[in-house]
């Protein structure tokens, strides 16, 4: 039976404009002992590795039956694909990594494709309109 527990409140978060947003997770040692523990942060096969980290410290010491919370830093960086992507935060022992550990449950998030951004009015399309304009002026005056 794994020592930690791993649950979360949000099965979803939003980006915020800059690609950013935080899952919060908790982990609670089950056990009746102190453990040091490792969190780790896994993404889903679509999203990128390096898009997530652990806020603090990712090897801690968790006495039994007291919940602590870790927070998952999620940075998605400009021009990455859109799509829905999911990440997770596992915890395992340190004393036996291979045998003791917990694959806790997954928060999804939606990266948008990108807004198109409306092209700014050249200033010499600008010129080129007004001395179109002033040529028709001056031919209508030229021509009475």
């Amino acid at each position: 039976m794994p020592s930690f527990s791993v649950t979360t409140a949000h099965s979803k978060v939003k980006l915020d404009s800059s690609g950013a947003a935080r899952g919060q997770f908790t982990v609670t040692n089950t056990s009746a002992q102190t453990l040091k523990g490792r969190v780790l942060a896994r993404s889903s096969e679509q999203a990128r590795p390096e898009w997530f980290s652990i806020a603090g410290e990712s090897v801690r010491d968790f006495t039994p039956n007291d919940p602590e919370q870790v927070d998952v830093q999620v940075s998605v960086p400009a021009g990455s694909p859109p799509g829905s992507y999911s990440f997770r935060l596992d915890a395992v022992s340190q004393v036996d990594p291979d045998e003791d550990f917990t694959v806790g449950p997954s928060i999804a998030f939606e990266v948008a494709a990108p807004e198109k951004q409306k092209r700014p009015i050249v200033p010499w399309i600008l010129i080129c309109v007004g001395a179109l304009v002033l040529l028709i002026i001056i031919a209508i005056v030229a021509s009475k």
